[in-house]
């Protein structure tokens, strides 16, 4: 069994393959460049692994996730969110105050590092507890009236749950996406990516998220079809799935909204098949207690909608 010394190493370890920056993840968690090296260095003493690889000479600069890289930052994500979600419950559970807010991770991803949620918290003078799981477990909870109010993402309309009030809020098309650092040379001066064209695929690797999200439903019927199954990977978050992306080991089919404002990634529009949208909804839990009274809890889901829902709708329309 691999011994880990901290948790820390493996949360440091995260950010550079996040961000492809020994200097960058520093930055993002309050500490020197040295030890961020040195956890890393740490890590891969404890798993007898080299887990990055540096780029040179023409190459873009910067890091890339080795094979084993690839593997431990799948372990790492997973750990995390895990660890995450055990602090958010324990303190839930000891508050009478607490929103509780779904949304799909793509939308996670993209409010990372952003005010939003603290925002939306003072605006309704209580704590934001986010439940980020893929669209069909969050559905599950919806439906088991366990969420307050959010967004969940369908390629389908939204059923219709009793209690739940819920529209359509933006729809966001599906790109290939790859590396801006280390792209792969066959999509160099391609204005868009040909679904009819089988030698791009012959020749490139894909990565995927797994069952429990949206992405997967909308691309792999259109990938698995096309692609031998050593030619996909599938990870259990987003953040994972744009690091290996942003490292050059694989592209990806994902929704506009998932690679706003990250540099790492370029896309280009798809052609040669009809792909689904991903539709964000946003709901309201009409039979659940605001805090301190009853009647539900509307007034979060209008301060969502004003917060959060208003800026997903206007980048939607760009």
């Amino acid at each position: 069994m691999a011994s880990i010394e901290n948790i820390r190493d493996l949360e440091l370890f995260q950010l550079v393959a996040e961000l492809g920056s020994f200097t960058d993840a520093a930055a993002a968690a309050g500490v020197s460049q040295p030890t961020v090296s040195q956890a890393v260095k740490r890590l891969e003493s404890r798993l007898g692994a080299t887990l990055l690889q540096r780029r040179r000479f023409g190459a873009g600069g910067g890091l890339s996730l080795t094979g084993e890289g690839l593997i431990v930052v799948r372990h790492t994500a997973a750990i995390l969110g895990e660890l995450d979600a055990l602090a958010d419950d324990l303190d839930a559970a000891h508050m009478h105050d607490v929103y509780t807010v779904g949304l799909p991770p793509i939308i996670s991803a993209y409010l990372l590092g952003d005010a939003s949620i603290d925002m939306l918290a003072d605006r309704l003078h209580g704590r934001i507890s986010v439940q980020s799981v893929g669209s069909t477990r969050l559905m599950e909870q919806i439906e088991r009236h366990d969420v307050d109010f959010g967004a969940v993402a369908t390629l389908d309309a939204l059923p219709d749950i009793g209690g739940v009030r819920s529209f359509k809020l933006a729809s966001f098309p599906f790109r290939l996406t790859y590396s801006a650092v280390n792209p792969p040379e066959m999509l160099s001066g391609r204005s868009g990516f040909d679904f009819g064209d089988e030698s791009l695929f012959r020749h490139l690797r894909f990565v995927t998220l797994g069952g429990d999200f949206v992405h997967s439903q909308a691309v792999d019927e259109f990938l698995r079809s096309r692609i031998d199954v050593t030619q996909l990977i599938e990870v259990a978050d987003v953040n994972t799935m744009k690091a290996i992306i942003a490292s050059g080991l694989a592209v990806g089919l994902m929704a506009s909204i998932a690679v706003e404002n990250d540099d790492r990634l370029a896309t280009l529009p798809v052609h040669g098949v009809e792909l689904p949208t991903f539709d964000v909804y946003v709901f309201n839990d009409e039979t659940r207690d605001a805090p301190g009274q009853t009647g539900g809890r509307g007034e979060g889901a209008q301060a969502f909608l004003d917060v959060i829902g208003r800026r997903l709708a206007s980048d939607a329309q760009d």
